[in-house]
């Protein structure tokens, strides 16, 4: 690699893999402390930047996530794999997780993504409750309700968020369900 492409590449891609975990982990810190203060816009902020250094952590490692299938065999065979540790889990976990939720604090939350970056934080984590409740609140808020509320059924229904989204599913499922045995009905009417 010549000296011009080799300033192209992004700090957090020259890193070492223990280096861009320390910065996740300030980075997930500082976002904290903006979330504790009330500040979820710059809190946004920080969280996505802790993402792009957990995607340029996946550069040596890109099963974790799901980047596999973008390498040829080639590539993938030439490059040797780190197998993420139970606390890079919950670090990736958390950041995609904390992002979600301030992106949900949005005056206009952006639902897709939200439901997203819940899914890869059930990834890491398949089941936390947060990032279940999360994605099943936003698949509500799509009009999803029946993913929502298989999202929702993997979470502790103690919670009282949890007990209200599920039971606002299935009062939808139950409307849609109500319409359409209507529609039908009307349809096989004699005339």
């Amino acid at each position: 690699m010549d000296k011009t492409s080799a300033s192209n590449i992004p700090d957090s891609f020259k890193l070492s893999d223990e280096e861009k975990r320390q910065k996740i982990r300030e980075l997930k810190e500082k976002g904290n402390q903006a979330h504790r203060e009330g500040n979820f816009k710059r809190a946004s902020r920080i969280y996505y930047n802790s993402i792009m250094y957990i995607k340029a952590l996946s550069v040596n490692c890109p099963d974790i996530l799901g980047l596999d299938s973008l390498l040829n065999s080639s590539e993938a065979s030439g490059k040797e794999k780190t197998v993420l540790d139970a606390d890079t889990k919950v670090l990736i976990c958390d950041c995609y997780n904390n992002l979600a939720a301030c992106m949900l604090k949005e005056p206009v939350p952006k639902y897709e993504r939200i439901v997203e970056y819940c899914n890869k934080a059930l990834e890491m984590s398949p089941s936390n409750t947060k990032a279940l409740f999360r994605k099943g609140l936003s698949l509500y808020s799509l009009g999803k309700y029946e993913e929502g509320l298989d999202a929702l059924s993997k979470a502790p229904s103690s919670d009282s968020q949890v007990r209200k989204y599920t039971e606002l599913c299935k009062s939808e499922i139950a409307r849609q369900d109500k319409e359409l045995a209507s529609r039908f009905k009307d349809m096989f009417k004699s005339r």
